[in-house]
């Protein structure tokens, strides 16, 4: 799905856009990811795919959530 200019493209765009060098745009990117509603669904997804071992047991576990109607990080928007 196109997301456009999501949190942290934009915020290295408009620090581009000052002119600033290219490692400042990237830690202005890093540093908006650092917020639970952008990059925070990255580390909880992240943490749901390390509790598994064995594609099966993700299978199962992943089942056991939607069947709970659990939010799964990493597939939609909450």
């Amino acid at each position: 799905a196109e997301h456009e200019l999501n949190a942290s493209t934009s915020a290295s765009r408009i620090t581009t856009s000052t002119l600033a060098d290219f490692h400042s745009a990237i830690t202005s990117g890093i540093g908006t990811l650092r917020g639970p509603l952008h990059g925070g669904a990255n580390e909880e997804a992240m943490a749901l795919i390390q509790r598994f071992e064995t594609p099966d047991e993700a299978e199962a576990g992943l089942m056991e959530m939607l069947n709970r109607k659990e939010l799964v990080m990493g597939f939609g928007h909450p």
